[in-house]
C-alpha cells in the first residue's frame, strides 16, 4: 500500500491567500474602475462595461468558507458567480446545511451556476447530463440556472456541451472566456500561474478569475493539510450518522424484545 501524502511536498511554491488579501484586490479592483459581472449577462452579448470582471467561484470543499466569502464580497458591493457540484463527491448537496448555504450565496445577489465534471456523466450525451444535473441544483436553489463550468478539466476531460432542444438558454464559462477573449487567472491549488490577481489588474484586459473560496477562508497554508483536515471532516461525519443508527438500532432491537417479538 502506498503512503498517503498529508502535507504538500516543500518544493511547491504555495501562495498565502487570506480575507485580507482577497478584501484589498476588490477594493484595488473598484478604485480601477472594473465592474464585477455574473455569468449569465453574458447570454445577451458582451456586458456593458468598458472593463470589466467575471469572477468565478468553484465550490469543490467546505461550501461554510463559501457562504464567507459570498457574505464578505455582498458586503463589498461586489457580485459573483458560484458553481456547485451536484454528485456528492466531496459534500452533500441535499444535506439540509449545504442547502441553506447556496440558498444564502443566492440571496446574496449572486449566481449559482453548476458545476459538473465530465468522469461523472450517468448519461451517454453530455447536454443530457448537464440539463439534468441543472434541473437537480435549480429544486435546492429555488432560482433559474443559466450558467454551467466543468470541474478539473485537466484530468477529466473538457468537452463541448450541447443542451437538448427547448431548454432555456445557457452560458458555458469556458466559452465565456474564448468568446469574449478574457484573461484567465485562476489560483487552484494555492498557485498562481502567469499572474496573481492583483498583477492581472494590470494586464489591459478584461478579465475571468477564478477563486476558490475554501483556499483564502480556512486559514491553511499548506494546501494538501488543508483537504486532508476536510476529509477528516467528513469521516467525523459518516462515523457519527452510523453511531446514531446502530445507537437506534439497539434501542429498537431492546423495545421488540420487550414487546415479546
Amino acid at each position: 500500500m502506498s503512503e498517503r501524502v498529508m502535507t504538500t511536498p516543500g518544493d511547491v511554491p504555495l501562495s498565502r491567500l487570506s480575507p485580507e488579501l482577497y478584501r484589498r484586490f476588490l477594493d484595488r479592483a473598484h478604485a480601477e474602475r472594473f465592474a464585477f459581472v455574473r455569468f449569465a449577462e453574458f447570454l445577451d452579448g458582451a456586458p456593458a462595461h468598458a472593463r470589466f470582471i467575471a469572477l468565478r467561484h468553484d465550490i469543490d470543499f467546505a461550501p461554510r468558507h463559501s457562504v464567507a466569502l459570498a457574505e464578505l464580497e455582498h458586503d463589498a458591493g461586489v457580485a459573483a458567480t458560484y458553481f456547485v457540484l451536484t454528485d456528492g463527491e466531496f459534500y452533500n448537496l441535499l444535506e439540509p446545511e449545504t442547502v441553506r448555504a447556496v440558498r444564502r450565496i443566492s440571496a446574496l445577489g449572486h449566481e449559482v451556476g453548476l458545476h459538473f465534471a465530465v468522469s461523472s456523466s450517468i448519461h451517454d450525451d453530455i447536454g443530457e447530463e448537464v440539463a439534468f444535473r441543472m434541473d437537480v441544483l435549480e429544486q435546492v436553489v429555488g432560482a433559474p440556472v443559466r450558467s454551467f463550468s466543468q470541474h478539473d478539466p485537466v484530468n477529466a476531460g473538457l468537452a463541448a456541451v450541447t443542451l437538448p432542444a427547448g431548454r432555456p438558454p445557457c452560458v458555458d464559462a469556458y466559452r465565456v472566456v474564448a468568446d469574449h477573449d478574457l484573461l484567465y487567472v485562476s489560483e487552484s491549488a494555492m498557485m498562481w500561474r502567469q499572474h496573481t490577481f492583483e498583477s492581472a489588474l494590470e494586464a489591459g484586459r478584461n478579465l475571468c478569475l477564478l477563486a476558490h473560496p475554501h483556499s483564502w477562508l480556512a486559514g491553511e497554508d499548506d494546501y494538501i493539510a488543508m483537504i486532508r483536515s476536510f476529509e477528516a471532516e467528513q469521516a467525523d461525519g459518516v462515523a457519527r450518522r452510523f453511531d446514531a443508527f446502530v445507537g437506534n438500532l439497539a434501542e429498537y432491537y431492546r423495545r421488540r424484545l420487550e414487546e415479546g417479538a
